[in-house]
């Protein structure tokens, strides 16, 4: 019989046993994780318009070059 080996649950089992495992179910966290994704948003939308302002440059010295 195959039997099917996981190293991620024996880690998870270990740390649980461990007490290393938490759960992010209080208010407050939750509201840093709200926090967390509103920031990481703010970041992605910079990152957009920096990496097409990026193509912009690079398609513009393409054409004059």
């Amino acid at each position: 019989m195959i039997q099917k080996v996981s190293r991620t649950a024996e880690i998870y089992e270990r740390l649980e046993r461990e007490g290393k495992v938490s759960y992010l179910d209080q208010p407050e966290h939750i509201a840093a994780i709200d926090a967390m994704s509103d920031q990481m948003e703010e970041v992605r939308r910079e990152y957009q318009v920096k990496d097409r302002n990026s193509q912009v440059a690079a398609a513009s010295v393409i054409l004059i070059a």
